[in-house]
């Protein structure tokens, strides 16, 4: 595949308004629509196997039964997230977004546990080219999140390496595993991704508490969808203590992590905590030479989404002034169950947060 080179530089011809981080996209026809991508010999493999993408099991399947909406389906009758042209019609122009940061969960579940090692490299690259053969030609406002089989650090590093350069990717999304986020396991990762101006992009890969080679959530077992999904933030609250204490924020400084889907109101007390333990002993860690608050304001953003709304407006508006906007990237989730659309979501904010909330903390992230 030809793929064109892009700068890492943003372009000062272009000026954003809303920018969504987080959207996700389904291949039209399940597991069979990337067996184009790959060999002959890989595609009867899959075949042979009957592979597709697991079931959540039952105890973590949504209680309605379905993550997605089902007012989000396309006229196709196909599931929400499927149809490129639904997607366009019905997120970019009718909520008026300008980018959309395309991330495939399919593609985490199985890069990050549904498949071995040696799977997981042709079928994140298989995955990969499908998007960017099938959607991303579709409407220049999308935006790619490229997915790397993060159970091989060396096989991540290759795929940024051959596709990285393409127009429309600004990030690598890397399924979660149960190796903390600054372990130098994932340094190869990083620095191919620091190389192509690619920040790193985490989100909720469905393999947490199912799969062996998945992230842990706490200190057991969750019993439920809803013990699963309040726990979630507990990882990414981990990664961020194991991102600024292990030293990688230091020894990668132009590099730029994004945690979608986490929540973000817990990210307050954290860095309090973090700065406070720091300050009292940072002879543990003498590479961490400045502040966790400043390491975590310099590289580390947050997707909006979930946002967790108390029973009084008012605290909210307290909280987000208390954390200030320059950490926030606007996600609307689309289309699952719990999305957050522009017309409704952060409008308290003064004007000048709104204007770095809902674009120009993403130019600053990605690579546009």
């Amino acid at each position: 595949m030809d793929l064109p080179i892009t700068s890492s530089a943003v372009s000062a011809n272009h000026s954003y308004d809303l920018i969504d981080c987080d959207v996700h996209p389904l291949m039209q026809g399940g597991m069979p629509s990337i067996y184009p991508y790959m060999t002959d010999s890989w595609r009867r493999r899959f075949e042979r196997k009957r592979a597709s993408p697991a079931e959540m099991p039952m105890r973590y399947r949504h209680p309605n039964g379905s993550v997605p909406r089902e007012d989000a389906r396309p006229p196709n009758g196909g599931v929400a997230g499927s149809d490129p042209a639904f997607m366009i019609a019905d997120l970019l122009d009718r909520q008026g977004v300008d980018l959309a940061l395309l991330n495939c969960l399919t593609s985490l579940a199985i890069a990050g546990g549904q498949a071995s090692v040696e799977e997981s490299v042709v079928l994140a690259s298989a995955a990969n080219d499908y998007y960017l053969s099938e959607w991303l030609p579709r409407d220049p406002r999308f935006r790619f999140a490229m997915t790397v089989p993060s159970q091989d650090p060396l096989a991540c590093a290759a795929e940024i390496r051959r596709i990285g350069g393409h127009k429309q990717i600004v990030a690598v999304s890397v399924p979660p595993l149960d190796i903390l986020m600054g372990n130098r396991y994932w340094w190869p990762v990083y620095e191919a991704a620091e190389e192509a101006g690619l920040a790193i992009y985490t989100h909720v890969a469905g393999a947490a508490s199912v799969y062996i080679s998945g992230p842990r959530q706490g200190p057991g077992v969750p019993n439920s969808y809803t013990d699963r999904y309040l726990s979630q933030p507990l990882m990414a609250e981990a990664a961020v203590i194991s991102l600024v204490f292990s030293g990688t924020l230091a020894k990668f400084p132009r590099l730029n992590f994004i945690f979608a889907e986490f929540g973000f109101l817990w990210l307050l007390p954290l860095l309090w905590r973090m700065d406070r333990v720091w300050r009292g002993l940072r002879h543990d860690v003498p590479w961490v030479t400045r502040s966790p608050i400043e390491y975590v304001n310099g590289q580390i953003y947050f997707g909006t989404q979930p946002l967790d709304e108390p029973a009084n407006p008012d605290d909210l508006e307290k909280f987000l002034a208390l954390l200030g906007g320059d950490q926030l990237l606007f996600c609307t989730d689309y289309p699952h169950w719990d999305n957050d659309m522009p017309g409704t979501t952060l409008r308290m904010l003064p004007a000048e947060t709104q204007r770095k909330v809902f674009a120009g903390n993403a130019v600053r992230a990605l690579r546009l």
